[in-house]
């Protein structure tokens, strides 16, 4: 007898490891990538009432540009950035319920070349952003809709050199325009 009891504390024991484990892991509210702890209306206000000037300055190089948001109500946000007259990118969060006060954020990005506007591996006389755009774009919607500042350090540096001599003449006063 003495084995089978041991035997069930055991199986009993392990059994408590399995659901303490479970039970913390239930306790765990990490949210998916792209979901915020947000509503699709509230995320719909936020989203399409901010010009995005954080990343704009961060991450703008010598031209200056103008973003413009837009929308369809609980459904997506589309920035429209233009210089000189001209629309020079788009992007889109495009907002899904994910649960009653949670919504998921997918961004979109035009396509162009073999990729997307914007990606770091496209070629632009006078861009408008430093490349790869994508992150920046990411780390503002996420910024806007957990209520913190753009973080330029969650995006990691920038791989275009046009943009960083452009960039370079912003700084120093020389301001470059779309169609030089």
């Amino acid at each position: 007898m003495g084995d089978m009891t041991h035997s069930a504390i055991q199986r009993i024991g392990r059994a408590a490891l399995v659901f303490a484990a479970l039970g913390l892991a239930g306790c765990n509210k990490e949210r998916p990538p792209g979901v915020y702890d947000v509503s699709v209306s509230e995320a719909y206000r936020r989203l399409s009432n901010d010009k995005l000037a954080d990343m704009v300055y961060a991450k703008q190089c010598g031209i200056l540009v103008h973003v413009t948001p837009s929308g369809i109500p609980g459904y997506e946000v589309t920035w429209r950035v233009h210089s000189s007259g001209r629309e020079l990118v788009r992007f889109t969060a495009v907002l899904t319920a994910f649960s009653e006060n949670q919504t998921k954020v997918e961004i979109r990005m035009p396509s162009a070349g073999n990729g997307e506007a914007y990606d770091g591996s496209q070629s632009y006389r006078r861009p408008a952003f430093q490349q790869p755009l994508r992150p920046a774009v990411q780390e503002q919607v996420a910024a806007i809709l957990e209520g913190r500042k753009f973080d330029v350090q969650r995006v990691g540096p920038g791989k275009d050199k046009i943009c960083q001599v452009q960039r370079a003449g912003l700084e120093t006063g020389l301001v470059f325009r779309v169609d030089d």
